[in-house]
């Protein structure tokens, strides 16, 4: 019984002298919805094609004390993805009706949820049209204008019965890379593959 005290006595010991590290990055299963819309990008020479919007979650534990600022920075198929506007949003899971565009002021939510909606995934409308067809949705993608989302189901959902849309997921080589800045001005960079 002593030696069992004596054992955790030394494990708490062991785990407060060692540092904590600025910030812990762990992938979620997503829940959020999979929407199907017409992008800017589906102009006249991509008329067999429409945008999925693919949500990927993260947890975020960030050390406020060490940490100055947070980035990050979204790549498909080695190649940097545009922020923010066409490529991806990223969203608070707290408070999803607005993208955030730094993370810094969302430090004091430990941890952070955030919710990285890529919405560079094209499928054919053929596809498109099976997944309407599957799972009921009475909405046509004739009729969609250019910003226009149709809503399928939750990420989890859709990878589950979905083998062929994991697959296509998988071939790429999706990750995201967080560039953290320490309050003593130094920065490193912590990568992060999708695993979808």
């Amino acid at each position: 019984m002593k030696q069992n005290i004596i054992l955790i006595i030394l494990f708490a010991l062991l785990i407060s002298c060692t540092p904590n590290e600025p910030i812990k990055i762990k992938q979620i299963e997503s829940d959020e919805m999979v929407t199907i819309f017409k992008n800017v990008k589906n102009g006249p020479d991509q008329n067999d094609s429409i945008s999925l919007t693919v949500p990927i979650e993260f947890r975020l534990i960030v050390n406020e004390s060490k940490v100055k600022g947070l980035s990050l920075y979204y790549f498909v198929d080695k190649k940097l993805l545009s922020d923010h506007l066409f490529d991806y949003q990223v969203y608070n899971k707290n408070n999803k009706r607005k993208p955030i565009y730094s993370l810094e002021p969302y430090f004091e939510y430990n941890p952070l949820n955030i919710i990285i909606k890529e919405r560079n995934h094209l499928i054919s409308k053929d596809d498109a049209n099976i997944l309407l067809k599957k799972y009921n949705i009475k909405q046509s993608l004739n009729n969609l204008k250019i910003g226009d989302t149709i809503k399928l189901i939750p990420f989890n959902q859709l990878i589950k019965e979905n083998k062929k849309i994991l697959e296509e997921l998988n071939k790429i080589d999706d990750s995201i890379f967080f560039r953290i800045t320490l309050n003593k001005g130094e920065v490193s960079v912590i990568k992060q593959k999708i695993n979808w």
